[in-house]
């Protein structure tokens, strides 16, 4: 008969060690619930990188069709955007993508992205819908606007014409930019201003060509101080008028280049 040898008794005190050891002393592998966080974290990480490359990457292009540097359908190869910001094709393709909502690139099957042409019929046809929002705006504008809404457009038309007077063109884009979101931002209205700042987008290509022209700048720092007097003052009528006829020069500037370069036939 052979006798099995009899286990040992775990001792209570031994018992109550064993329960003692921290979770670091008892689990060497971690689970599947603590790396799940960490490769989450490690995903919107790089989301939020690709993010900041490709808007990085899409401001860039906006100011250069803004200053001329890129001009209406000429190509925007991906390898060239990718050596220049030392980055990948999935951020140049990101930063495409959004310029191509915006309306100001195009990209077309097969042949990759361009910048946006627009014709003459198109650029009218962008410009007389602006012309009636941006004079809505000015519309139902309420007054009396207050002093530190006065004070920043004041600070923004002072920018603007040390920017001209510099011949510091993107100042001159960015100052001109802010000052019309800011004036436009006073009428309350959502909506209007979303609308308003979509389509003063689909025309970036083309501020280039009044900008060209001295004095279609100075007609655009001498409005700016009108309309700051008219806000002032309480004037809508007058506020109305200068919003009508400050939008003219820059369609009228782009149609006469882009008859001169691509003929009349391009209307349509």
């Amino acid at each position: 008969m052979t006798l099995r040898p009899q286990r040992r008794r775990t001792p209570p005190s031994e018992k109550r060690q064993r329960s003692k050891l921290a979770p670091s002393e008892t689990l060497v592998e971690p689970q599947p619930q603590e790396r799940a966080p960490k490769r989450a974290n490690e995903r919107a990480n790089k989301r939020a990188n690709e993010r900041a490359m490709a808007d990085l990457i899409a401001t860039r292009l906006e100011e250069d069709i803004v200053l001329g540097r890129r001009h209406p359908r000429e190509r925007l190869i991906e390898q060239d955007l990718c050596d220049r910001f030392n980055t990948h094709r999935a951020d140049v393709r990101l930063a495409l993508f959004e310029l191509e909502k915006k309306g100001i690139v195009q990209r077309i099957p097969n042949r990759g992205a361009i910048v946006r042409d627009l014709t003459p019929k198109e650029v009218m046809e962008i410009y007389a819908v602006r012309e009636e929002l941006e004079v809505m705006a000015a519309r139902i504008l309420p007054f009396p606007v207050a002093e530190s809404d006065l004070a920043k457009l004041d600070r923004l038309q002072r920018q603007h014409s040390a920017a001209i007077d510099n011949e510091d063109m993107l100042t001159v884009f960015y100052t001109n930019l802010y000052f019309h979101q800011t004036l436009f931002g006073l009428c309350g209205n959502a909506c209007l201003i979303e609308t308003i700042r979509q389509l003063e987008q689909k025309v970036y290509g083309i501020r280039y060509y009044a900008n060209a022209f001295p004095e279609a700048l100075d007609h655009a720092r001498r409005d700016h101080v009108e309309m700051i007097k008219a806000l002032r003052a309480g004037r809508h009528d007058d506020l109305i008028t200068l919003t009508r006829n400050h939008l003219k020069p820059s369609p009228e500037a782009y149609i006469r280049a882009y008859e001169r370069r691509f003929g009349n036939s391009s209307q349509a």
